[in-house]
């Protein structure tokens, strides 16, 4: 069944911010496309976060551990320095970090924006 499959969400913060991707079709898309959180969707008999931390490789190049579920398909990650000063950005993608007063303000995708109104408080939480 097609359009059955789970998606899953990962919300990757760092120092009380929370990185975000956005794409383009292309150097001349002038269209408004939304900022995400980066995200899966499972088609194959693999975890959520086996998925996710293929998913975040391919998207930023760096590797993740220690992704904690979260609720339903969400999961978090908190990146180190080393996985931010390791982040790739590929061709017509925007990979930024945003405190929550700027992602506030930010065109959201609708995943994106229903994940931070259920959890919110998980980008101001400090760095352990």
């Amino acid at each position: 069944m097609e359009g059955d499959n789970p998606q899953g969400l990962i919300l990757l913060t760092y120092k009380g911010k929370v990185l975000l991707m956005h794409k383009r079709n292309g150097p001349g898309d002038e269209e408004q496309h939304p900022w995400t959180f980066i995200g899966v969707i499972l088609d194959k008999k693999e975890s959520f976060e086996n998925a996710l931390a293929k998913r975040v490789k391919k998207e930023t190049g760096i590797k993740i551990e220690n992704i904690e579920f979260i609720s339903e398909s969400y999961y978090h990650a908190r990146l180190t320095d080393d996985n931010v000063n390791n982040i790739e950005r590929g061709e017509n993608q925007l990979l930024d970090f945003f405190s929550p007063k700027e992602v506030a303000k930010l065109l959201l995708s609708k995943p994106t924006s229903q994940f931070l109104s259920k959890h919110s408080t998980l980008i101001i939480q400090p760095h352990i």
